[in-house]
């Protein structure tokens, strides 16, 4: 294998078959979802028995590909993970079982490295993720076999279009032509939500990267900040804003504590659609190890793999729901036996919970205390609650459902519904680590965050922003936005955007994003081919749920479309 940056146009020529030219691959985009493309294309071409010269261009403008923008390994230490170490491993099984050694899981990589955090259910912070994810794309560079040759051109894509011989990729300096294209552009830079009607001189659009959008220039000390968005983002953006401005937090027998710096901004104010709060994820360490669970969680799966499917496809309230509301009273009961839902009917007891909840406008108060009640559950002071239920039975049947309606499993007259449980669903199941809400919780109690204005609008007049809730108003110096794009809201000038309009790809009907099989090969509209071309990550949320997730075991598209590469090749050389 020959491996080359590229910064202009530096091939790497080879000798070549004179009856046939190479076979060209490009990745568009190479964070995780497309390191775990090329392991896979690396592991296939080293058992192809028919060898023929290949070429891949990497096309990633992020410095450390692997990692991409989202884990770039320079930014701040105090940006957490959301998904504990245990479940983070850049190997499949079938690499480890030869050399595990040489191919670690997160946790074995942390134990080399930074052995103070080598525990499983740590979250580790988002830099040290990007260094083990930037490594293995290292590595899985040198495991390709000699007869394909290695491009990283960190140039931004700009164009795509098809021609009869292939797809055409420009950037601002050229256009190349490939045989097979793969498309894993991910969040597109962090690219956030717009904000309406807010004057630019005043908004923040995007937190990330924090060094540069938040920094004390772009957000002066003892500013009054209001933030788009009450959900993970939003945390991220208060620690940059505190933590990050040299504050610093101490833990004393549970309880959280903020210690000024005097650098941080004086008062964060979150409002959001819903005002809904998002909860703490529960910590392992205070949940014992319990076989009744272990059995409760697998016998819940097994309900949802075991569903009829119709030919129109699953309907979520009538038959997926009621999996997850069995097993979430289960848990609750095997947990606390004498809770009250087994007075009655669990089933209809927690689904009458979950439709209030849903429903409920909560005042501030409610909403911090809903925030400190998640809190003291996940880290094992009080006893487990309905929240706790429902958000770890999703958690746990995550997988079995994603099984289930990826690839066209939902009836299209099921999304709408499935997306609204969805959304508040993620809010109980999702959430920060319990670590960050006790920061959160702290931040509160010093007075930083400001949760009176949650359900507000945002006025703007006289080059002015105004939060107003009902008759209290509080003006704003600085409004940022903590909204992320919805993963099948796509920019303007996006490749997948481009490729839409020119009638090449299209959304799947109901749940929004593209249509793929299970290859990550687009569904063309009819009478279209898009042979060659393959769609992989956030621009498919839908038609494959969860892909917003570092694990290797919830999706195997990236196996099933190397070895779809390797099957073209083969086709293509007994021509």
């Amino acid at each position: 294998m020959t491996f080359s940056t590229h910064t202009a146009h530096r091939p790497v020529r080879r000798s070549l078959s004179p009856r046939q030219s190479p076979y060209r691959i490009a990745f568009v985009g190479c964070g995780p979802k497309g390191l775990y493309c090329l392991e896979r294309l690396a592991y296939q071409l080293a058992r192809a028995t028919q060898q023929t010269d290949v070429q891949i261009t990497i096309y990633e403008p992020a410095p450390f590909p692997g990692a991409g923008s989202v884990y770039d390994p320079r930014q701040p230490r105090f940006l957490r993970m959301n998904f504990s170490a245990e479940n983070i491993d850049a190997w499949p099984e079938m690499v480890r079982q030869h050399s595990p050694q040489s191919y670690p899981t997160f946790v074995e990589w942390l134990d080399r490295q930074y052995p103070t955090l080598a525990t499983p259910h740590c979250f580790a912070p988002r830099a040290l993720v990007g260094e083990y994810l930037s490594e293995a794309f290292e590595q899985t560079c040198e495991r390709f076999p000699d007869f394909v040759t290695l491009h990283q051109n960190p140039a931004k894509v700009m164009g795509i279009r098809k021609s009869a011989s292939g797809w055409h990729l420009k950037t601002a300096e050229e256009e190349t032509e490939f045989d097979e294209v793969l498309l894993a552009v991910g969040h597109e830079g962090w690219k956030a939500a717009p904000v309406p009607n807010a004057p630019a001189a005043k908004v923040i659009e995007q937190v990330f990267p924090t060094e540069r959008m938040l920094s004390p220039e772009q957000v002066p000390p003892c500013s009054t900040v209001a933030v788009r968005g009450f959900a993970l983002t939003f945390i991220d953006a208060c620690l940059a804003l505190t933590e990050g401005r040299g504050g610093r937090f101490e833990q004393h027998n549970h309880r959280w504590k903020y210690l000024p710096s005097g650098n941080e901004v004086l008062e964060v104010l979150p409002y959001s659609r819903t005002g809904h709060p998002i909860l703490a994820k529960p910590d392992p360490r205070h949940f014992p190890d319990c076989t009744e669970l272990h059995e409760i969680w697998e016998q819940g799966r097994l309900r949802l793999l075991k569903l009829k499917q119709p030919r129109s496809g699953l309907h979520f309230r009538d038959s997926l729901w009621p999996v997850f509301l069995k097993t979430a009273g289960e848990a609750l009961l095997a947990q606390v036996p004498n809770h009250s839902i087994g007075q009655g009917t669990p089933i209809y007891e927690l689904d009458c919970w979950f439709e209030n909840w849903c429903s409920r406008v909560f005042t501030p108060s409610e909403t911090h205390e809903q925030i400190k009640q998640s809190w003291r559950v996940a880290t094992g002071q009080t006893t487990a609650d309905e929240a706790w239920a429902l958000g770890e039975t999703f958690r746990q049947l995550y997988p079995a459902l994603v099984r289930r309606i990826s690839h066209g499993g939902l009836a299209v007259t099921s999304w709408p519904e499935f997306q609204l449980y969805a959304t508040e669903m993620e809010r109980l199941a999702f959430g920060p680590p319990a670590e960050n809400t006790g920061r959160l919780l702290a931040l509160i109690d010093a007075g930083i965050v400001n949760l009176d204005y949650l359900q507000s609008d945002l006025i703007n007049g006289q080059n002015q922003l105004v939060l107003q809730t009902g008759k209290k108003q509080q003006r704003v110096d600085r409004l940022i936005n903590a909204v992320l794009p919805a993963g099948n809201h796509f920019a303007q000038d996006s490749l997948i955007e481009q490729l839409l309009s020119s009638g090449w790809i299209k959304r799947m009907l109901g749940a929004g994003g593209i249509a793929i099989d299970d290859a990550a090969r687009p569904i063309p509209p009819e009478e279209q081919t898009t042979e060659g071309l393959a769609i992989i990550g956030r621009a498919t949320e839908g038609a494959v749920l969860g892909n917003d997730t570092l694990s290797r075991q919830l999706h195997s598209c990236p196996d099933l479309w190397a070895r779809s590469v390797c099957d073209r090749i083969a086709q293509r050389n007994a021509l």
